[in-house]
């Protein structure tokens, strides 16, 4: 089913794929959650499954400073909670006119080769170092961990009242210099400054 859902969505935003409509945004974000019956929620479509949609509208909407690489890399910095999932999804997409490559890094020192790095919860304790690497360099840090905006990470993830949601640290994305998109920004629950 996740993988009919996915299929949906790619087709539905391959309409839209010149115009950034906020419903669209809406409805790939937060409305995935919101439009399934509970019963699917709960025993077909995995929480992984919708954050794996959500890492890719998150670096849709945010613009990187330009580059001469011709893939997008999206790092999975430790054990990979989205399983096969995330390479469905990913398969034949592009971010930026590149295609995505996805990496699952086990040291610290790879990070700085990526431009989008999920944060696995049993990496969270790296967070200084994971920080500290990326720092002078143009990469989306996104986790799932409580507290994780507060240390450093520009996006994380929670579920809330079985929706996933997110917060943003506006002030990391600046110092990475990246920009999100206000779009983005309207559906976060909480923005750092």
């Amino acid at each position: 089913m996740l993988k009919l859902l996915m299929q949906y969505f790619h087709n539905l935003g391959s309409l839209f794929s010149h115009k950034k409509p906020s419903a669209i945004l809406y409805l790939l974000l937060i409305g995935i959650s919101a439009i399934l019956p509970k019963p699917l929620q709960a025993d077909e479509v995995s929480e992984y499954g919708l954050k794996a949609l959500f890492l890719y509208n998150f670096a849709i909407f945010t613009s990187w400073p330009g580059s001469d690489i011709d893939k997008f890399n999206l790092c999975i910095y430790g054990d990979n909670p989205f399983g096969q999932d995330i390479n469905f999804l990913m398969k034949s997409k592009k971010i930026n006119e590149r295609t995505i490559d996805i990496h699952r890094i086990d040291n610290v020192s790879q990070l700085d080769q990526c431009q989008l790095v999920f944060i696995s919860r049993p990496m969270i304790s790296n967070l200084t170092d994971v920080i500290a690497t990326v720092k002078d360099n143009p990469v989306l840090t996104i986790a799932d961990s409580p507290g994780a905006c507060h240390q450093g990470v520009i996006l994380n993830m929670n579920v809330n009242n079985e929706k996933v949601t997110f917060e943003a640290n506006l002030m990391m994305a600046k110092k990475a210099g990246l920009n999100l998109s206000s779009q983005l920004l309207r559906l976060a629950t909480e923005i750092y400054q």
